[in-house]
């Protein structure tokens, strides 16, 4: 009994002040519902404001405390104001979720030597440097508070080549190297980084989906049930949980990591073409946007 109450209350983030990015929808809202419900304070920020609005109700309607700040991260003075804004509300952001990565036409799905070098860019824009503006803008409060915990949401992409997504595979790598170096160069402060590598993920039920609309879910299962040591596609609140393990005292003795939630699909050998399951979105029929990226805003 004792172990377990030690435990429960491991998982515990009473006073703790989070800000989660891409927070609106998908992985990144079911993150904030998370930690909302182990008692964090959580600003979330996003592009949408309505998407803010509705996501910002749903994780007050039990009685949380949280805020949605509209913000591109991939513009470092938005950041920064995000940050500031947290601060003024909540007190100082002891905990971070690196959630917001390309979506849309910052995707960048294409042949490398067919893609304009600004689609990199802007990948890169939003998936490293807007991580990197965070990581600069709260390290400081971490630093005066004695300790912080960073969790940089990643992806199967970063260490296994996916078809047409080399600007996104590109930017989760840089993600996943920041995230090395900041738990390297902030360990003595007390600031734990870890990298929550995402696999094939889908919503539940009252879960906001950020897949386009006619995507074929049965086809991604059959799909990705051959590539994974689990046979499944896991869930968002799979991934919160884990995220919510990285962010609590229960990792204390863990930073620098890559933590796989994926149903073992990195210890597999192949990955899926996922253009049957794209058939009903429209386009070219080419391999398309691996659902890993859903929730990122």
């Amino acid at each position: 009994m004792a172990e377990a109450a030690h435990v429960e209350s491991a998982d515990r983030l009473q006073d703790r002040v989070a800000i989660v990015t891409g927070g609106s929808s998908g992985i990144g809202l079911a993150i904030a519902m998370r930690l909302v419900a182990a008692g964090a304070a959580v600003m979330i920020a996003g592009r949408d404001a309505t998407t803010g609005a509705a996501a910002r109700q749903a994780l007050t309607r039990s009685g949380g405390a949280a805020e949605f700040f509209a913000a591109d991260v991939s513009s470092e003075a938005a950041v920064t104001e995000l940050v500031v804004q947290t601060a003024a509300r909540f007190g100082a952001p002891t905990l971070l979720v690196n959630n917001a990565g390309p979506s849309g036409d910052a995707f960048g799905l294409g042949a490398v030597h067919e893609l304009p070098a600004s689609a990199f860019a802007d990948a890169m824009n939003i998936g490293a440097m807007g991580a990197l503006y965070c990581c600069q803008a709260v390290l400081p409060h971490m630093m005066a508070q004695g300790g912080g915990a960073i969790v940089n949401i990643s992806a199967i992409a970063a260490a296994r080549a996916i078809p047409l997504m080399g600007a996104y595979a590109m930017c989760k790598a840089a993600l996943e190297a920041l995230g090395r170096q900041v738990a390297n160069d902030y360990a003595r402060h007390g600031v734990r980084c870890n990298n929550l590598v995402v696999g094939t993920v889908r919503p539940g039920p009252g879960d906001v989906s950020t897949l386009p609309a006619g995507f074929d879910h049965a086809s991604l299962d059959r799909a990705v049930a051959a590539t994974t040591m689990a046979g499944r596609v896991g869930s968002y609140a799979e991934a919160a949980e884990a995220a919510l393990f990285l962010l609590s005292d229960r990792s204390r003795f863990i930073t620098g990591a890559n933590l796989p939630v994926d149903g073992g699909a990195i210890g597999k050998l192949a990955y899926p073409d996922y253009s049957d399951a794209m058939a009903g979105v429209g386009g070219s029929g080419e391999p398309s946007p691996n659902p890993q990226t859903e929730g990122q805003a």
